[in-house]
């Protein structure tokens, strides 16, 4: 069982707020991993009671919602430059984001879709969409590009718990292949 810590003092009645308990359940994630975070966990990194952190969540399940919308809010979406260009930099910003996370590659696969993974799936389609390949050829695209990121985080947290390896260059060279890959076989040239 991860050990946890109380921060501070304890809150004063009624001070708990969702933004204060969002900023404490990152920084618990982060520090024991997705798969530690308990609401008694919780409770203790935000200073205050089992309880009060129940009013802001209702259960277990809605906690690790609240955690996977917290950390795919925080992506940076890209706005200027080709098509290309922004896929590699949203996806490396996801894969930067997601690898301070350890364990959400893993909680995004078992978790149905959220509102901010909906929001980061219909960016990263309406990117693909400029480069004019068909819907078919669009969802593939996504697909490959969703399970290499996901694969490349998981990949990073055995990496650093293995003490070796340097995950982002073999992710960005991985993003390279891909994207030539689907140039060729859409015809198109990079």
């Amino acid at each position: 069982m991860a050990r946890t810590r109380r921060v501070g003092s304890v809150l004063p009645y009624g001070a708990l707020d969702r933004d204060h308990l969002v900023t404490h359940l990152l920084t618990l994630a982060r520090r024991v991993g997705v798969q530690n975070v308990t609401m008694r966990a919780l409770a203790a990194e935000a200073g205050t009671s089992a309880s009060s952190v129940y009013y802001h969540v209702t259960d277990k399940a809605a906690l690790l919602d609240l955690l996977v919308e917290s950390v795919l809010a925080s992506i940076e979406v890209p706005v200027g430059g080709p098509w290309e260009q922004r896929i590699t930099e949203l996806y490396t910003n996801a894969w930067h984001v997601m690898v301070a996370m350890p364990g959400i590659a893993a909680l995004l696969q078992q978790r149905p879709l959220t509102g901010a993974a909906h929001a980061m799936d219909r960016t990263t389609r309406s990117i693909l969409a400029e480069s004019g390949w068909p819907a078919e050829e669009l969802d593939a695209a996504h697909a490959v590009l969703y399970i290499h990121l996901l694969g490349s985080v998981q990949l990073e947290h055995h990496i650093r718990r293995a003490g070796s390896g340097d995950a982002l260059r073999h992710f960005q060279q991985g993003l390279r292949v891909i994207l030539a890959g689907l140039h060729a076989c859409a015809g198109t040239t990079a």
